[in-house]
């Protein structure tokens, strides 16, 4: 088993294009290209990154006479012995993340226990329209209460509970290469914001806020579009797919959020929820953390 077709197995398996690979190793694609061939060996100063980067041996590497059972059975035991000490090391970040999610997420379900123990119905007849808005449920307790800020600040504890959760995903490095861009995810949120308390105060009757409506919901669908298209192309590539994938959950939340912020006009609640869901998609597609780092 050659050279190439021994690095070409190993980067699919990791789920790298030649295009990643390269910038992981600090070379040119078409260098990558001719290794895979065979038409060429990486020099001495690339070997070594290479047989780490994919945990095995340099020897292996460049013995044609070694196929791929002999590298199966080699990194085995190194790859165990080194899974403790990672588990150990990601384990503060999960019990942390566990708590605070915890507890931001008791906090929700207070609040809505609450609401039910405590029934509340609140009436909204704006000037000049015909209809009267009736809330009840959770939406009527805190309008009435006037704990929108709360239901805010709980939900900001369980988004940075799952950050904390995320982190020990985030700190592995392999978001490097990512396509996904923050610029054009900071647009949806934005749009999407717009979009949802715009349509709250037309639905108040301020219909001059139409024009408005209409120019947030284009922004959001050609942020949204850029976004995909950026994540184009490469189809087979695994890497891709769990972005394309990860995008379009990300959309959805955001859209949810729109939803709330549309139907019970949750201002500050809606900004820390929209605010809280992109930095942590950010964080996972990026390899983003606080201080301007990436993993």
């Amino acid at each position: 088993m050659t050279f190439g077709e021994k690095l070409t197995r190993l980067r699919k398996r990791e789920g790298l294009s030649q295009e990643a690979l390269a910038e992981r190793l600090g070379v040119s694609r078409q260098a990558v290209s001719r290794w895979e061939q065979s038409a060429a060996l990486p020099d001495a100063a690339k070997l070594l990154p290479c047989a780490k980067l994919f945990s095995v041996n340099v020897e292996w590497l460049l013995d044609d006479a070694r196929g791929w059972e002999d590298q199966a059975r080699v990194p085995e035991t190194a790859v165990q012995g080194a899974a403790a000490p990672a588990t150990h090391r990601d384990r503060p970040w999960y019990i942390a993340g566990g708590i605070v999610t915890g507890a931001g997420v008791l906090g929700l379900v207070a609040m809505g226990i609450l609401s039910a123990v405590f029934p509340a119905v609140v009436s909204e007849a704006p000037v000049g329209v015909e209809w009267v808005h009736v809330y009840t449920g959770l939406t009527g307790f805190l309008k009435m209460h006037g704990v929108e800020w709360l239901f805010a600040l709980w939900a900001a504890v369980g988004l940075a509970g799952l950050w904390l959760l995320a982190q020990p995903s985030i700190r592995k490095g392999n978001q490097k290469n990512s396509r996904f861009s923050p610029w054009y995810a900071a647009g949806i949120a934005v749009a999407l914001y717009g979009v949802g308390q715009t349509a709250w105060y037309v639905q108040q009757g301020k219909m001059r806020d139409l024009p408005l409506l209409a120019l947030f919901l284009a922004a959001a669908v050609w942020c949204t579009a850029r976004q995909f298209w950026r994540l184009g192309g490469e189809p087979d590539e695994a890497r891709r797919r769990q972005e394309r994938l990860l995008t379009l959950l990300y959309t959805a939340a955001q859209g949810v959020i729109l939803l709330l912020t549309a139907e019970a006009g949750f201002g500050l609640a809606a900004l820390v929820l929209h605010i809280g869901v992109y930095f942590l998609c950010v964080g996972v597609m990026t390899g983003w953390r606080p201080g301007g780092r990436k993993s």
